[in-house]
């Protein structure tokens, strides 16, 4: 049964007349027993329950009893049930059933083993996650609130607490929970939030949505962008001491870059931190358009990550097998064979490593050719004295001409507030935010640039490209038109 209630049209209520007087290990809700305690939240707690019939094990979650009272939370509760349901993906936790009875309203879901991205995160060193398995979790993660998003549902409150790992055939396998605040945004039966009412977690809300405006699917782009921003980093982009200070750094700050490495101090790449970073842009326009673009460049990432790791395999398994050919052939007693046994096993090296998937490229990015290894020229071991192989004339390769230098001039731009989208509009190119030191070609020209943040008004100015300079511009807020009554 998936979604059913006792009635067929609302909550089930058989079985039930009267709450339990307290809730715990051993009490009874319907047909499920309550076995231990998973976790609780702000609006209920989730237990390990089993059927007392069927002895199969589900997540129970039970809404707080203090909200209980309150139609307009239960029906955001049990919303929860609705929105999953109608979603139906894998990636989603699964509800197969809710309850409400007097005093009493509580979830029936699949039970989940493993662990949340916050518990993993919790670790240290070489067991902070790598980077291809941020990646593949996260595409994930953007499968469902693709699915979510094209039912006209916004999570509206991702974090590291509501994405729960576990495995599948023994690889990871992310599943979203705790749709509980999730908007339906053409609702028509009149449970939608209200527009104006902020919910959600603040460390992880976008922009519009921490100052009550209206959100769309791009609002979970932006909470994409801080759980990946976290994944990173080990922090998340924006803190402050208070709510109010927290909204002014998400309105008008830029996010800090991105450190050069993880926690587990491996290499960030950077089409992975220009796609953290796209997430984190302050109008929702300058984001990915959708959670489905936004995995495509997290899987670009995973695929290069893997290929990168079974070409350095494939070489290192190569070299080794083409030394070990070249000490027996020696060993052997017959050194007129060494070069051509080693140069036909180096042959089959170069030929492996062609054959190897080359990393994938991102859109937009320059191809990089592959990596061939170079002809065999180093010394092998040999009974008597060393010997060096002579290299192949047929593999040498001729030395690239050095690329000439390019002259350039340094623009130093700044703006009050700071965090503008720097862009150079002779070209169409965006140089980056203020405050930024920005090189480009010199040439005897003035270009102009526009300096834009939102709500402000855009400033447009000139620069001599003719040697270093910069500016620094004052932006006016946007003025409001009065109303007329």
């Amino acid at each position: 049964m998936k979604g059913t209630t006792a009635s067929g049209s609302g909550p089930a209520t058989e079985g039930f007349r009267t709450a339990p007087a307290e809730i715990g290990p051993g009490s009874e809700l319907g047909s499920w027993r309550l076995v231990s305690l998973l976790g609780e939240g702000a609006m209920g707690r989730v237990w390990r329950g089993e059927h007392v019939r069927l002895g199969r094990a589900a997540a129970i979650k039970v809404l707080n009893p203090e909200y209980v009272a309150r139609p307009d939370v239960v029906q955001r509760f049990f919303r929860e049930a609705r929105v999953v349901n109608d979603v139906d993906h894998e990636h989603i936790v699964e509800v197969t059933d809710f309850v409400e009875a007097p005093g009493l309203a509580y979830l029936v879901m699949e039970l989940l083993e493993g662990e949340s991205l916050r518990a993993i995160m919790k670790k240290r060193g070489r067991r902070w996650p790598p980077v291809r398995r941020i990646a593949t979790l996260m595409a994930q993660v953007c499968d469902a609130l693709e699915a979510a998003h094209a039912k006209g549902v916004v999570h509206r409150d991702l974090k590291p607490d509501n994405v729960f790992v576990v495995s599948r055939r023994g690889e990871d396998f992310a599943k979203v929970l705790d749709f509980g605040v999730a908007k339906l945004r053409d609702a028509v039966d009149g449970t939608a939030t209200a527009t104006g009412m902020i919910l959600g977690t603040p460390l992880y809300m976008a922009p519009e949505q921490a100052t009550g405006r209206e959100v769309d699917s791009r609002a979970d782009v932006w909470a994409a962008g801080v759980v990946l921003y976290e994944l990173l980093s080990g922090s998340v982009p924006f803190r402050a001491d208070g709510f109010v200070e927290l909204v002014t750094k998400l309105r008008e700050e830029p996010p800090p870059p991105l450190p050069p490495r993880t926690p587990r101090r491996e290499r960030i790449p950077p089409d992975l931190a220009a796609a953290t970073m796209r997430c984190l842009e302050k109008r929702p326009s300058d984001r990915f358009r959708s959670m489905a673009a936004l995995g495509e460049a997290l899987r670009v990432v995973g695929k290069a990550k893997a290929a990168g790791r079974s070409r350095r395999i494939v070489g290192a398994v190569a070299v080794a097998a083409v030394l070990a050919l070249a000490a027996a052939a020696l060993a052997a007693g017959a050194p007129r064979r060494v070069a051509a046994a080693a140069e036909a096993a180096w042959r089959s090296v170069q030929a492996l490593v062609r054959r190897t998937p080359a990393p994938a490229v991102p859109p937009g990015a320059p191809a990089t050719p592959a990596r061939i290894p170079p002809p065999l020229s180093a010394p092998l071991p040999a009974p008597a004295a060393p010997a060096r192989l002579p290299e192949p004339a047929h593999l040498a390769r001729p030395a690239a001409p050095a690329a000439p230098a390019v002259a350039t001039v340094e623009l130093n731009l700044r703006s009050t507030p700071p965090g503008a989208v720097i862009e150079r509009l002779d070209t169409g190119q965006r140089l980056g935010r203020t405050p930024s030191r920005v090189k480009v070609a010199r040439k005897a020209a003035v270009v102009w640039i526009r300096l834009s943040l939102d709500g402000y008004d855009p400033v447009k100015f000139a620069v001599s490209l003719k040697k270093d300079g910069g500016a620094n511009v004052a932006l006016h807020r946007v003025a409001r038109k009065a109303v007329k009554r």
